[in-house]
């Protein structure tokens, strides 16, 4: 049986969840979990006007996200691991953000109607990472209209709301990366990652950097 059977993988755009949920996934032959981003026909709209198109952004990220965790249920978690490249909570970071009081009302009783029914990951790794390496990923490797629309000043936000979120975070083990110092651009860098999430015994949080290692 894997030590944790259903990890989540978080952190800001451009952080590097996608490199580090494939990797997981292929070194502990997991079965991966990933946000459909390009199915939802509003993300392009809001970046272009996140006033008028926030709300159904988010609450197809909501329920596509609840569609996907629920899928969990018809696995075997005792035998198969599962790697996520989100924790269903911290869509309501977006939200808070975003939305209206009173779409922001709505949405909050929809998302905690659905919270109580999905699963709770065994350990969840959230990506900390420089806003100049957030600016400079998202310009090298982000989508079309991500490199197009997405401001720094929207970056530095949702890097400084995606810490506060997880400083307080308190539901499982949390594994916080400093990625200033892990930068996935060295492959030996994934590799110590990924060995020590298969060998340490993570309990409440605990803090992952190069110069922890030594």
């Amino acid at each position: 049986m894997a030590k944790y059977n259903y990890i989540a993988v978080e952190g800001p755009i451009g952080a590097g969840k996608t490199i580090l949920v494939n990797e997981l996934a292929r070194r502990l032959d997991a079965e991966k979990i990933e946000t459909p981003i390009e199915d939802n026909q509003f993300i392009e709209k809001f970046y272009r006007d996140p006033k008028h198109y926030a709300f159904p952004t988010q609450i197809f990220f909501l329920l596509s996200r609840y569609r996907l965790l629920l899928s969990l249920f018809e696995l075997d978690l005792f035998h198969q691991t599962v790697i996520s490249d989100f924790v269903f909570e911290r869509d309501a970071l977006f939200a808070n953000l975003f939305l209206d009081e009173s779409e922001l009302r709505l949405y909050s009783q929809v998302e905690n109607h659905l919270r109580k029914d999905i699963p709770k990951p065994d350990l969840v790794i959230f990506l900390q990472t420089p806003i100049e390496m957030l600016v400079r990923n998202i310009a090298r490797n982000g989508r079309q209209f991500e490199r197009k629309f997405i401001t720094e000043e929207f970056i530095s936000t949702l890097a400084r709301e995606y810490t506060k979120f997880f400083f307080d975070w308190v539901k499982t083990p949390l594994l916080v990366v400093d990625m200033a110092s892990v930068s996935f651009d060295d492959p030996h860098n994934i590799d110590n990652l990924v060995n020590y999430i298969k060998s340490a015994t993570i309990t409440g949080q605990q803090y992952y950097s190069i110069s922890s290692l030594f």
